[in-house]
């Protein structure tokens, strides 16, 4: 349903008895006095996650009762000892799981959350594992333990992957989506809708759009607005509520919201008034016995940076070994098809605002720099469709350019360090006009070789789109999400969508 069409739907807040007079009175009543069953997207993920982490359990028990116990010394498999021992082990780690929320289906699907209380429940079985034998010198074999432990890791984070790539997949097909409907004024609601539309992937499709009550609204009028908040999602079977940041919506408003969703259990979601902050970057804290949000420095700072360039170095040497045979060969091919240098050198923009070098294979023919202003023009929201025409790319630099090849070269820049492995990719320098005041954010870390809309379409993404991808990443960057994008870009390789 396109905004326009929810906003024309859009009831007066100001009308008690407007939803009445849509539907009539008896319907209003039979959906307010109806018995909201909660809608969980997400139900049947957490019930494939509980039947697979069971038998993948099982699996990591057997392998270690049998490579420790059975192989080794021919013990007979059916002896109850180690058969107790194997049943209260898989038995006490899928209770962990369920009390650490790893079935939890708010956090099911996306972010890192899922895995990180996969990995805590399974330290924590083992933890307990290991300190009652220790108290009771129980003489249980240390063997045991470790493999049954890294086999069961390994294959429980298998599983939700797994699990997860069959839900983004669902997702682009309309399923197992979050019915939200949003409230708010605009422009702010707006961009909310956007933001839940833009990927269906993030698990949530709007049915519908509120407004806000009138910023003095009295205790009935209020009233009479949450009714129609609770007719609204009846009717449209939501099972979630997001709230935009607003005057009006102030605490009296979204507490007495989160009052009226208790009965049906509906999701409330609300978009906080800081800015676009989130994630590893805040934290509550108590002072003055207020419950206050913490917001801290961008995560690049400091000994993480550090570690991030000590796996720049580890990564990118090691990388530069696996490179070198396609350099060597998409070189020669360079050089005995078309005239000029094999390589090419570029200056980009880097970690504050510095000029870099950048390393490339060439992929255009010689002079193409010269011709850039009167093939491509001024830079622009619409480059990235003139770049896919672009006539000055050769043949063998189109295929380079799908393979990724023409970029090998500058893991030299990730060694030398002015790059890292992963990072905003560097910008030229004639896009500086296109950044808004925020978008030099970008630049408080170094470019990088592969990098967030790099995963998310390469070229095919909007200017906007990537600069918001790219602010993304320096607000809320953590190794996790280093590796996340590491794998990712493999994905997209291979894909080849924006390759241009």
């Amino acid at each position: 349903m396109a905004l326009e069409d929810r906003q024309a739907e859009s009831l007066p807040a100001t009308v008690a008895i407007t939803p009445a007079s849509r539907i009539g009175w008896s319907e209003v009543h039979a959906h307010r006095d109806r018995p909201h069953m909660r809608r969980d997207p997400l139900r049947v993920y957490a019930t494939r996650a509980v039947l697979l982490d069971a038998v993948v359990i099982t699996i990591a028990g057997l392998t270690g009762f049998i490579l420790r116990w059975a192989i080794p010394f021919n013990v007979e498999i059916n002896d109850p000892t180690y058969i107790s021992l194997l049943f209260i082990v898989v038995i006490s780690w899928l209770c962990v799981l369920v009390l650490r929320g790893a079935y939890d289906t708010r956090m099911l699907g996306v972010g890192s959350e899922e895995f990180k209380r996969v990995v805590s429940a399974t330290a924590t079985v083992f933890g307990a594992v290991a300190i009652v034998v220790f108290v009771l010198k129980l003489e249980l074999s240390r063997g045991f333990v470790v493999i049954t432990f890294v086999v069961g890791l390994t294959l429980l984070l298998v599983v939700r992957w797994a699990l997860r790539g069959w839900l983004r997949h669902e997702r682009r097909y309309g399923h197992f989506l979050h019915r939200t409907i949003v409230v708010g004024a605009e422009p702010t609601k707006s961009e909310i809708v956007d933001m839940l539309d833009r990927d269906p992937v993030a698990g949530f499709t709007v049915v519908d759009v509120v407004d806000e009550p009138a910023a003095d609204v009295d205790d009935v009028g209020l009233e009479a607005w949450l009714d129609e908040v609770m007719t609204r999602i009846s009717l449209e079977d939501a099972d979630t509520v997001a709230v935009a940041s607003s005057p009006a919506l102030g605490q009296r408003v979204v507490q007495r919201l989160a009052w009226r969703l208790e009965g049906p259990r509906v999701d409330l979601l609300v978009a906080p008034a800081i800015g676009d902050v989130a994630g590893p970057r805040v934290s509550m804290r108590m002072a003055a016995n207020l419950p206050l949000l913490h917001l801290d420095e961008p995560h690049l700072t400091g000994p993480k940076r550090a570690i991030k360039r000590s796996l720049d170095i580890l990564f990118g040497v090691t990388l530069l070994i696996v490179f070198l045979p396609f350099m060597l060969v998409g070189g020669i091919v360079t050089k005995l098809t078309s005239r000029g240098p094999v390589f090419y050198t570029q200056a980009r923009v880097g970690r504050g605002g510095q000029l870099i070098t950048v390393l490339k294979l060439r992929t255009m023919r010689v002079g193409a720099d010269q011709e850039r202003q009167a093939v491509i023009g001024a830079p622009d929201l619409d480059i990235a469709a003139r770049y896919k025409s672009d006539p000055r790319i050769t043949k063998v630099g189109r295929f380079l350019r799908r393979w990724s090849i023409d970029e090998m070269p500058q893991v030299v820049n990730v060694i030398a360090g002015s790059m890292s492995l992963v990072g905003p990719r560097p910008v030229l320098v004639d896009e500086l006009p296109l950044f808004a005041d925020a978008d030099h954010r970008r630049h408080l870390t170094k470019p990088g070789l592969t990098g967030l809309w790099q995963v998310s379409g390469r070229k095919s993404v909007d200017w906007e789109e990537r600069m918001r991808l790219d602010l993304d990443y320096v607000e809320h960057w953590s190794p996790a999400l280093d590796l996340v994008i590491v794998a990712k870009t493999v994905k997209a390789v291979l894909v080849g969508e924006g390759a241009y």
